[in-house]
């Protein structure tokens, strides 16, 4: 996707998240995090423009679900929905990337012998929503309050952890006690630990 597709998809992004995201500094928050995450772990994962701006459009319409429901599986209507939109400047392909990494950014994980539309995907594609379906659940999880306690994010990377240096806005313990929990497939792509570390 170039610069210019990628213009006229987020045009439509925004307009959606707008029509069915009940908490757009939710949206946002998470968002940037998750683009932190992304450029902090670049040396690991290798991935470029293209696939940041996946990770973009799937951040900013992973909670449009909630629109149609007020219990569980938000996330698999996040899914639906972005595979129903048309979104200019997306090839089905990266529809169903954007799709998927919205529905696993929480509950279950990536599972090709459970997931038919994950199993159709190319091993190449698979592990691209796997990385940016790790990076979105962290990014969520760390704004689980929807208060913004997390303002800005770095990571390190040794040979044995990630070490993540957060600068908070408030008491964050209940954000990283959430992020502990959904960071199972950040530890399995990275094959390393995740510390979390407050300045």
């Amino acid at each position: 996707m170039n610069a210019k597709n990628f213009v006229k998809s987020m045009v439509t992004v925004e307009e959606i998240s707008r029509t069915y995201d009940s908490d757009p500094g939710h949206n946002e928050q998470v968002t940037a995090l998750a683009l932190e995450f992304f450029d902090s772990l670049s040396s690991l994962h290798g991935y470029g423009k293209n696939e940041r701006r996946l990770l973009e459009i799937a951040s900013r319409m992973h909670d449009i679900g909630w629109s149609q429901t007020v219990v569980r599986q938000h996330q698999k209507l996040s899914r639906d929905m972005i595979l129903e939109s048309d979104i200019p400047g997306l090839d089905e392909d990266d529809k169903l990337i954007c799709a998927l990494v919205a529905q696993y950014h929480t509950k279950s994980l990536p599972d090709a012998l459970k997931h038919s539309r994950f199993a159709a995907l190319s091993q190449n594609k698979r592990n691209l929503v796997e990385w940016l379906s790790a990076i979105l659940r962290v990014a969520d999880a760390l704004d689980s309050s929807h208060l913004g306690l997390v303002r800005k994010l770095r990571v390190e990377i040794d040979r044995k952890a990630l070490i993540v240096h957060i600068t908070p806005n408030g008491e964050c313990r209940n954000e990283i006690r959430r992020a502990h929990r959904k960071e199972d497939l950040l530890v399995k792509k990275s094959e390393r630990s995740v510390v979390y570390l407050c300045s």
